[in-house]
Formats: structure tokens, C-alpha cells, sequence
């Protein structure tokens, strides 16, 4: 069996340019980080235990209770354009912002999240680093724009000889440049 794998080479990672809503972020402008940023770590909010243990139990039992916030790391290359200091603006002023990532089949997640923390670094024979934290505001919502042929080519196609034949095929979603095998 093969494996499965999803590359990272070519993620699309955004922020909104300004503050962002629920009902806002469906159409704010978006930035791109992803020539900044070299890594992206999200870890769901970890639930807590609920005690359901009883006077009959022979151990103490649990269920899961509320999860606590989402968060994920930003890290990379400290620099000053407009996406990098959207991210720091956001931390200075306590706002929500929206951010999209999208791997390069077109499957991503969308969310609001604050920027609870920022650093960064420097030292000798490097580069500038720096690193985001940032806790989500409510769930990811998942993006699915894959690749899908909406016209594909015909199993068989017959013309008269001499005629013209044309081929086409319609493809939605995905990453450009676009191939067919």
C-alpha cells in the first residue's frame, strides 16, 4: 500500500488585513505569511475530565467535559511587511482576526483567533527569527477547495476522418499549474 501524505511545500498561510468578525471575515482582504513563516503547529484544546465515579465503581471514571481554546505557532523569519505587523498589531491592540490555511490540495481551515504572544530572535550567522502564538476564537471551519474535473474527457471519441478533434477538460479548485495524466 502507498502512503498517504498531504505535502506542505506551497501552504498558503493568511491573516486579514483589519480586524475580523464572524460576519466580517467571509469577505475581508487577506495577507499572505507563508513566504515568512516556516512552520505551522495547531493543538486542539485539551478537555476536561468530568468525574462520574459512583459508590459502586472499583476505579474513578470520567468523561470528557468542555475543551479548552485551540492554539496554534507561527515561526519563521521575523520581517516587516504588512502581514507580519497585522500580526503584531494584533497583539498590541487585543483584536480578532481572521486566517486561512490551505494546504496545496486545496483542503484548509479557516478561523478567528487573538495573538496571545510574539517573539523574536536573533543571533550570529542567522536570520531574524520569530515566532506567533495565537489562541482560536471558536472552532476551525474546514476548507475543502480540491482539485475536481467538472468535465472530464470522454472514455472513447470518434470522428470522421479528416475532421477536426477537439478535447476538452474543466477543472475546478485545486492549485495551479494544473496537469493531466
Amino acid at each position: 500500500m502507498s502512503s498517504l501524505y498531504e505535502k506542505s511545500q506551497g501552504t498558503k498561510i493568511q491573516i486579514t488585513s483589519a480586524p475580523a468578525t464572524p460576519e466580517t471575515v467571509g469577505s475581508a482582504t487577506y495577507l499572505d505569511l507563508q513566504c515568512t513563516i516556516k512552520e505551522v503547529q495547531f493543538t486542539g484544546g485539551q478537555k476536561q475530565d468530568i468525574d462520574v465515579t459512583t459508590l459502586c465503581s472499583t476505579e474513578q471514571e470520567n468523561i470528557n467535559g468542555l475543551s479548552a481554546q485551540s492554539e496554534i505557532s507561527l515561526s519563521g523569519n521575523f520581517y516587516s511587511n504588512p502581514a507580519q505587523d497585522a500580526l503584531r498589531e494584533a497583539y498590541d491592540n487585543d483584536t480578532t482576526y481572521g486566517f486561512k490555511i490551505i494546504f496545496p490540495s486545496g483542503i484548509g481551515f479557516q478561523f478567528l483567533a487573538e495573538v496571545r504572544q510574539h517573539t523574536w530572535s536573533s543571533g550570529t550567522n542567522s536570520v531574524v527569527s520569530a515566532t506567533f502564538s495565537l489562541r482560536l476564537k471558536g472552532k476551525p471551519t474546514k476548507i475543502d477547495n480540491a482539485l475536481r474535473l467538472t468535465t472530464d474527457l470522454p472514455d472513447t471519441k470518434s470522428v470522421t476522418s479528416g475532421s477536426a478533434l477537439s478535447l476538452t477538460v474543466v477543472a475546478a479548485g485545486g492549485t495551479t499549474p494544473y496537469s493531466y495524466v
